[in-house]
């Protein structure tokens, strides 16, 4: 605790000991122990660079780089903001640097630390900063930087490892096209790209930094829009030069060097410093050794009974650190030669990563004048610290990665940022230290993907587990239940000789899915012995009902088969007349009118249906609503070479349709565009009305290069769906080569899960599909074909309306009436069944959850829901009809209960704590709209 009791006593000091004015950086170093406020020279210096003293200074995330930066700029403003959800520290004790051996001190309440959520409605000084520091994770939410940014804005620093200048930029012209009054705006900004061979250390408190001596600045220049300082070769104009010398300049004023070296040890380069060369590598050299250290020494101290206080510091890597002397009594003297050797082990993996760090980044680190064996000695250097005697010795501070894996926090994802932008084949030592780092974090990263193969045990058959159940069964608590965790596997390897793209293909939640059974199951076997009502230890209860609102397909109690006598084993190469029949009748009974002749029976399933048909056209661009099925647009893009064209579906049809009458007119001559419909909508459940129908008429109508593929998986739900296919059927395509498609999920409308699409086509493409697919594809099953009557007469013309009206109607009111209390809203309002679609990215934002934590937070309480890039899916066709009634009110109940959960709701701080897997780490999921 020794800097959070330096970092209070300096705050008390304030109101004890007059501050006086604090000298030149470039004078001798004479200052008080305890800087604090405006420094009158200093502000005076700044004046004549251009800087006032409120100029507002703006920065996103805590941590050891923007507290060393606001505490430095603490000198020469006094309009500080920090937005960021981990700053209870510092609005508890303010910051307090430790540089040159005393404390640069800002005072709590001294810094304003507005809500994330409320930027735009800030003071003009705050919502138009002249600075803003970035100091958030890479991938982290760019947007609200940006919205910070007004006419005063006029420089941003990026302070992270890793290419974070490059993707500001990138991010910033992606803004701009959403947001084109920004432009001028973000035109004017001058981006700072912070190469900071300087090491800051964290303390036991956020609130608290040691930046230790040898500080080095070197600023590159850069401009987020246009490229310049980012893309080769491309430096930046002279206007925007000039500024960051301006800013570099007033940057020497404030002390952030060793006394005497500002001029030499801060300087500027016209582009920015890819990668931030020495930062990143001392950071690999240090931030991840100490970290494994940390939960080995963890590991063994529970072995021996003891309980580690505290994540370890950088020095545990250092030769000269003393094992026995700190880890002897807590790990017991018989583990201490395990200790050691692992300690050795992450030593050497280390500098083994930044060695190879230096290779793929030779030419740049040869670009600032350094050298393999420097680096690699300052990474060891980053292992120690001076005492107060000047001495080097090893440090004594812990990496923000011994600190996030000490508390169960998701950690930077520094080593991952790093091989993705390289690639894997030359980084095998950086993949070596990442895959060390996951495997002693455990419970906060993926496992191997073997242990999913070969774990007997299921995720809910633990000791930990077992002791959940009986402490529910006691005593009925959902604070239990979201302390279980869910084992997370890493994605099996893919073999080099496949193409490559194939690891992010398709719907990434089907694991959710199966562990949604095995929760079911577990959930429903609760026998509750107190806490509801009725339950007794003689007559225990089931804990409240599980409602499943994940289930796109159609629940039906339908009887059993009966007709089990000639059903053929061979093969099917064709639809006989009878089968035709049978399939024109279940279109028609859907609200599709089709002759036999008109249809045909797929030999594959629906998705794969829609993936291979994208594959018959040539590379072309394919327009789609998203979300959508993902596995549908990424074989288009990976398999296919298609351009995926995105349509967000707020602007419901119309929108979509004017993407596709762009993309004709942008089209090269013979280059086809694919028109993917999917109607109605998943996940938003939007149909087309008539005016849209007309419209899509239009589109084909107008442009010759246009085809359809129309995704009718939801076919019969929502009765006002008009067929609009039928022209295209009976009369043909208004242009040659146009192409019209319609699919039927078999799954959805049928209750037919795993089998054969159905499918139909304009009259003069549907010999040409029927034949293609006899040759490659035969037909489908037998046992599919023969089962069509069953199918037939099985369908449930009532259970759609019996949806509609005693289940979302209602809901939706009830959505209409809470969404704004929830903080969500939709993503589009849906025109039927048989789904509600909400847009909670914000919510999300306010409870640091991911996606995919929501969705496991909805489980373990008993109603799952779908959540995918901020956007929560509600299914309502999981349920018995002669249910509906009875589950309503219960269903609403549970729903509110989840979505009116708060960041500061025992739940969701106890999931969190037991699940940081799930805590929001800026990055999207890809799961299923399934």
């Amino acid at each position: 605790m020794l800097f959070v009791q330096r970092a209070r006593h300096a705050a008390a000091a304030l109101a004890k000991t007059p501050v006086h004015a604090r000298t030149l950086a470039s004078l001798p170093d004479q200052g008080p122990e305890v800087v604090s406020g405006l420094q009158p020279s200093k502000v005076e210096a700044a004046k004549k660079l251009g800087f006032d003293d409120q100029e507002g200074i703006v920065a996103f995330g805590a941590g050891a780089v923007n507290n060393t930066l606001l505490a430095l700029m603490s000198q020469v403003s006094s309009n500080l903001s920090l937005v960021s959800r981990y700053a209870d520290d510092i609005e508890k004790d303010g910051v307090t640097l430790h540089h040159r051996g005393d404390e640069y001190v800002v005072p709590a309440g001294d810094i304003k630390l507005p809500q994330t959520s409320v930027i735009k409605e800030l003071g003009e000084k705050i919502a138009s900063p002249r600075i803003v520091l970035n100091g958030r994770q890479l991938g982290g939410d760019y947007d609200e930087i940006f919205d910070s940014m007004g006419p005063a804005t006029e420089f941003v620093v990026t302070a992270q490892n890793g290419p974070s200048a490059r993707m500001l930029a990138d991010a910033a012209q992606k803004y701009v096209e959403r947001h084109p009054e920004k432009k001028a705006i973000l035109e004017n900004v001058v981006g700072i790209d912070a190469a900071m061979f300087v090491k800051m250390s964290a303390t036991d408190t956020r609130a608290a930094t040691v930046l230790q001596p040898g500080a080095k600045w070197v600023f590159g220049a850069y401009e987020l829009l246009g490229g310049g300082g980012v893309a080769l070769n491309q430096e930046v104009s002279a206007k925007t030069l000039e500024k960051a010398q301006n800013f570099t300049e007033w940057f020497k004023l404030l002390d952030a060097t060793d006394a005497g070296a500002e001029d030499t040890h801060v300087t500027l380069r016209p582009e920015a410093v890819s990668g931030k060369l020495a930062k990143t590598a001392n950071n690999i050299g240090g931030n991840y050794g100490a970290a494994i250290v940390t939960k080995v020494v963890q590991h063994h101290a529970e072995l021996n009974g003891k309980t580690l206080e505290g994540p370890l510091p950088y020095g545990v890597l250092h030769p000269d650190f003393d094992v026995e002397g700190a880890f002897g009594e807590l790990v017991g003297k018989d583990r201490l030669g395990v200790v050691r050797d692992q300690i050795a082990a992450a030593r050497d993996m280390s500098l083994k990563a930044v060695g190879e760090y230096h290779d793929v980044h030779e030419e740049l680190f040869e670009d600032v004048g350094i050298n393999k064996a420097s680096v690699l000695d300052a990474a060891k250097l980053y292992w120690t610290e001076l005492d107060d005697n000047g001495k080097r010795i090893p440090s004594n501070h812990p990496p923000t990665h011994a600190l996030a894996v000490f508390e169960r926090r998701p950690s930077e994802p520094l080593l991952e940022d790093v091989i993705d932008a390289v690639g894997v084949c030359q980084t095998p030592e950086m993949r070596a230290l990442l895959e060390a780092f996951r495997r002693v974090e455990g419970d906060n990263e993926p496992l191997s993907n073997d242990f999913k193969w070969n774990e007997e045990r299921s995720w809910l058959e633990t000791p930990e587990v077992d002791t959940i159940k009986t402490n529910v069964e006691q005593a009925y608590d959902p604070v239990q239940l979201v302390k279980i965790q869910a084992h997370h596997f890493q994605k099996p390897v893919i073999p080099d000789t496949f193409v490559t793209g194939l690891r992010d293909m398709g719907e990434h939640a089907m694991s959710f899915q199966e562990r949604l059974g095995e929760y079911k199951a577990f959930y429903e076997n609760l026998e509750v012995t107190s806490g509801l009502p009725g339950a007794s230890s003689s007559s225990p209860v089931p804990p409240p009902p599980f409602y499943n609102l994940t289930i796109g397909g159609v629940y039906r109690d339908t009887p059993d088969r009966t007709e089990f006598k000639n059903v053929s084993r061979g093969y099917v190469t064709h639809a006989t007349p009878k089968d035709k029949e049978l399939v024109a009748d279940i279109f028609q009974r859907l609200g599709v009118d089709v002759q036999p002749r008109q249809v045909a029976i797929s030999a594959l399933r629906s998705k794969v249906l829609l993936q291979h048909l994208l594959s018959l056209f040539k590379p072309g661009k394919v327009v789609c609503h998203v979300p959508t099925y993902a596995s549908t647009i990424d074989a288009a893009r990976n398999t296919s070479q298609h351009e995926i064209v995105e349509v967000q579906p707020g602007g419901r049809f119309k929108a979509l349709f004017e993407a596709t009458r762009k993309a004709s007119a942008e089209a090269l001559p013979d280059e086809p565009v694919v028109l993917l419909l999917l109607e109605p909508h998943n996940p938003t459940a939007i149909t087309m009305n008539e005016a849209e129908v007309e419209e899509f008429h239009a589109v084909v109508r107008d442009c010759p290069n246009v085809s359809v593929i129309h995704d009718i998986a939801y076919q019969g739900y929502q009765p006002q769906q008009q067929d609009s296919g039928k022209r295209y059927r009976d009369d043909g395509m208004p242009h040659k080569n146009q192409i019209y498609v319609a699919v039927l999920s078999t799954s959805k409308s049928m209750y037919a899960s795993g089998q054969p699409a159905l499918y139909m086509a304009d009259k003069d493409s549907l010999p040409f599909l029927v034949d293609h697919y006899q040759r490659v594809a035969t037909g489908p099953t037998s046992v599919f074909v023969h089962d069509l009557p069953y199918y037939r007469d099985t369908l449930d013309d009532a259970y759609m309306p019996s949806v509609w009206e005693k289940l979302q109607k209602p809901m939706l009111a009830f959505v209409d009436e809470h969404k704004e209390r929830w903080g969500c809203d939709y993503l589009a309002r849906p025109d039927g069944p048989p789904f509600i679609t909400l847009d909670v990215r914000d919510k999300l934002e306010k409870l640091g959850l991911s996606n995919k934590g929501f969705r496991e937070l909805s489980l373990r309480l008993g109603c799952p829901v779908l959540v995918d890039t901020g956007v929560l899916r509600i299914a309502l066709t999981g349920f018995d009809k002669s249910k509906h009634d009875e589950v309503l009110p219960k269903i609403l109940e549970r729903l509110d209960f989840i979505m009116s959960l708060g960041p500061d709701d025992e739940i969701v701080t106890t999931f969190k704590q037991y699940n940081p897997f799930y805590a929001s780490t800026g990055k999207s999921s890809k799961t299923v709209m399934g």
